[in-house]
């Protein structure tokens, strides 16, 4: 298997959650010292599959990750297989998807995903030519990765003529105008466009939106941060529609 077909995940939760989501996909361990008890099941399911694993020195595991922020666990994995457009958007009933456009942030990206697994976000897009998640977005989002859809879509108006057909509103947030997130109910079904950290979405894809709207505040700052304004606005279409969602997926 060619390294181009592995992906490094690190951090405790990210890895757990890898470990419970796909644990057949994994292909090699690092782990320090004192997180051996901690995952246990995994080695042991390394040992019986005689899939390779390394307790390795804090150090030692800085090399592998490139990052100091590994939390002593790395897991070697195959790559999640990117989910089609239609099939993320073609289930019925009350869905919200995001489009990530220009949002270069790996913390920032993370912090969405973590946001849209807890609420429950039908996917990703991720817009332009990112083709893969950072290391460092899957440690922030702190398993959230492997509970939300990645799609790429390099082609945006495409995707959203798609989402259209398929009863979705392309909607946007801005900070400089825009209807009050909380004046009216949102649209059931949502495809969220999520922009750059500090230009916000460009004028032509704003345009492009069916909606847009703002996050009212006090006006002491000029905006929030990406991803605490994807945050409120997935909590709010959590709040109006999750009771139909879990009508719909057979959840109490």
């Amino acid at each position: 298997m060619s390294r181009r077909d592995e992906r490094k995940v690190y951090g405790v939760h990210a890895c757990r959650a890898l470990h419970e989501r796909r644990p057949e996909d994994i292909l090699r361990v690092y782990v320090t010292e004192p997180l051996v008890p901690q995952f246990g099941l995994l080695l042991r399911q390394c040992a019986e599959n005689h899939r390779p694993y390394k307790i390795v020195p804090p150090g030692e595991l800085v090399s592998i990750t490139e990052s100091r922020h590994h939390e002593g666990i790395c897991i070697v994995a195959r790559p999640l297989e990117p989910r089609r457009l239609a099939d993320l958007l073609r289930p019925p009933g009350p869905a919200l998807a995001l489009a990530l456009v220009e949002v270069g942030n790996p913390h920032n990206v993370g912090a969405i995903l973590r946001t849209a697994a807890h609420f429950g976000a039908r996917g990703v897009l991720l817009g332009g030519e990112r083709a893969a998640l950072p290391p460092a977005a899957a440690r922030t989002a702190q398993g959230g990765a492997e509970w939300v859809d990645l799609v790429p879509a390099p082609d945006l108006d495409t995707a959203l003529a798609g989402a259209r057909a398929a009863g979705f509103v392309v909607c946007a947030t801005t900070s400089h105008g825009g209807r009050d997130l909380h004046a009216a109910p949102l649209p059931p079904r949502v495809l969220l466009l999520v922009g750059a950290e500090d230009q916000g979405l460009p004028p032509a894809l704003l345009s492009a939106a069916d909606l847009v709207v703002a996050v009212q505040g006090t006006g002491h700052v000029e905006s929030l941060n990406v991803s605490a304004a994807t945050a409120v606005l997935l909590a709010e279409h959590w709040r109006q529609h999750a009771g139909r969602r879990r009508q719909r997926d057979g959840r109490r």
